[in-house]
């Protein structure tokens, strides 16, 4: 059972990392893309601002927005390529992986390091986050964000503790 939980674990924070480029090469006729409203905002950790972090909304219907912090835990979110997000409610999650034992994070691992990797007899565990895990499922974060069509409306301020 345990087991399961990981791979499923593994396979959703993979997913998030692969994300961005699905829905951005979606190809997709982008003239009846529905509007999106410029957001944006900053994520901290403890009180300090975290860099390298995926940021994601989530929509109960409609297109997921993703965006990445910057070294001060700013981030603007795009919808398929575009700036912005879709008008609506959204769960939000905030990811980043903390580096394994090649000291590098599931997104800069090529298949050389894998190799390595089984050769040393080393394991492929599912990446640990940097901060705690409810904020890193759509199942448990607490994290929300009401995108408006007014975007001075649309800058968020996400607070991840311990």
């Amino acid at each position: 059972m345990m087991q399961r939980k990981l791979s499923g674990i593994l396979i959703l924070r993979m997913s998030l990392f692969l994300l961005p480029l699905a829905v951005g090469c979606s190809g997709g006729d982008t003239t009846k893309a529905r509007p999106l409203a410029a957001s944006k905002g900053v994520v901290k950790y403890n009180g300090q601002p975290i860099a390298g972090a995926t940021v994601l909304f989530s929509p109960a219907a409609g297109s997921p927005a993703t965006g990445m912090t910057d070294k001060d835990g700013n981030f603007t979110v795009t919808t398929g390529g575009r700036p912005g997000a879709e008008v609506g409610k959204f769960k939000v999650i905030v990811t980043k992986p903390l580096a394994n034992e090649l000291g590098k994070t599931p997104t800069q691992m090529k298949p050389e390091d894998m190799q390595k990797m089984a050769t040393e007899g080393k394991s492929f565990a599912p990446p640990k986050s940097e901060f705690p895990a409810r904020y890193t499922s759509l199942e448990t974060t607490t994290l929300e964000a009401d995108v408006s069509a007014d975007a001075k409306k649309n800058v968020f301020e996400f607070n991840l503790v311990d």
